[in-house]
């Protein structure tokens, strides 16, 4: 019947990468076009994917970055990959400082190397926030979180 197979529509299209996320919550790209330095050997390279702030309108992208250098070169080519410009730890205009948070909302401390982080709050293929301020609230953490399990596949029913 007509309701059936669109029931069936409905269903499979939950599968497809990105369906039923806006836009603003789409990757860029996947896992294996990963932006990162090409200079980076592959074992010392470190995966994430990072969410950007909700006001500035740039689309969660997957990364790599050297795991032996400090947490703040995350932030750093974060922004420069989304156009937008940092002066001292903030937004060029905002007063608010950046900041990097695990999916849990835990605040990333910039000053140590990425392996500091590693096996703690981090792991490899963790999903990162960047965000103003010094939390994140509880409705952006769901809306990410919601997000990107339906970009990896698990939000079929």
């Amino acid at each position: 019947s007509a309701s059936s197979s669109a029931a069936t529509r409905e269903r499979m299209s939950c599968c497809l990468p990105g369906s039923g996320v806006p836009t603003e919550l789409r990757f860029a790209n996947t896992p294996t076009t990963a932006r990162g330095d090409a200079r980076i050997p592959s074992g010392k390279r470190v995966y994430f994917a990072i969410f950007f702030p909700e006001a500035e309108g740039a689309r969660p992208a997957h990364f790599f970055f050297d795991r032996t250098k400090s947490t703040a070169r995350v932030m750093e080519g974060a922004t420069s990959y989304a156009g937008l410009q940092l002066d001292r730890g903030r937004l060029a205009g905002s007063p608010e400082r950046m900041n990097l948070f695990t999916i849990d909302g835990e605040v990333l401390r910039t000053d140590l190397d990425l392996d500091a982080h590693l096996g703690g709050a981090l792991h490899p293929s963790s999903i990162l926030l960047l965000d103003k301020g010094n939390r994140v609230s509880e409705a952006r953490l769901d809306a990410v979180r919601q997000a990107a399990a339906l970009q990896a596949g698990h939000g079929c029913a």
